[in-house]
């Protein structure tokens, strides 16, 4: 294990454009898990389009990140520490996490990943962990697209949406994708 820990930390709100002085990238010390904590190794993070959103100090479906904290991010890693009787060393976790090396995790954000079988751990990250499961009920639960039917993805180019595009184009679907860029 590494002696310190990589953590990138919001120091300014960004306007338009990220900029260099939006956040800092530094050394700090290895946190200790508590009771009932344990503590992990970062392997993937998932940058998200919501991350920027998390920075921005505005209404939105949980706090912003505060000024000085580590980056919020959806997270997958490897307990290398453990004061929890169900999170053993080497498991392999996924949830709601920061962008640094090492972190604290505690059940109600990180949960264990489970068995991936044949599928590696990064597609399993990528693909079921948070994004996959979003797009797949959204689209079939909800939507409940038919064959033939027009399916208009407005954030083609974000992560759901990307999958989005492909379970409707399987199920038959005209696509039709759409992007915030030129």
């Amino acid at each position: 294990m590494s002696e310190a820990n990589r953590v990138w930390r919001l120091r300014e709100r960004p306007f338009g454009d990220i900029t260099e002085d939006v956040l800092s990238f530094e050394e700090e010390s290895i946190p200790e898990p508590g009771d009932g904590e344990f503590l992990f190794r970062l392997n993937y993070l998932s940058l998200d389009p919501t991350n920027r959103v998390w920075m921005s100090d505005m209404d939105q479906y949980m706090p912003p990140v505060a000024l000085d904290d580590p980056m919020r991010g959806f997270v997958c890693g490897t307990v290398v520490k453990s004061h929890h009787p169900d999170y053993a060393e080497g498991a392999v976790v996924s949830g709601l996490g920061v962008w640094a090396d090492y972190q604290i995790g505690t059940p109600q954000l990180v949960r264990l990943m489970g068995d991936t079988g044949p599928i590696p751990v990064d597609d399993a990250f990528s693909a079921f962990a948070l994004v996959g499961p979003t797009a797949y009920l959204l689209l079939l639960e909800i939507g409940e697209p038919k064959e033939g039917e027009t399916v208009v993805v407005s954030a083609a180019a974000g992560a759901v949406g990307s999958i989005v595009g492909q379970i409707a184009k399987i199920k038959g679907c005209r696509v039709v994708g759409r992007a915030g860029s030129k």
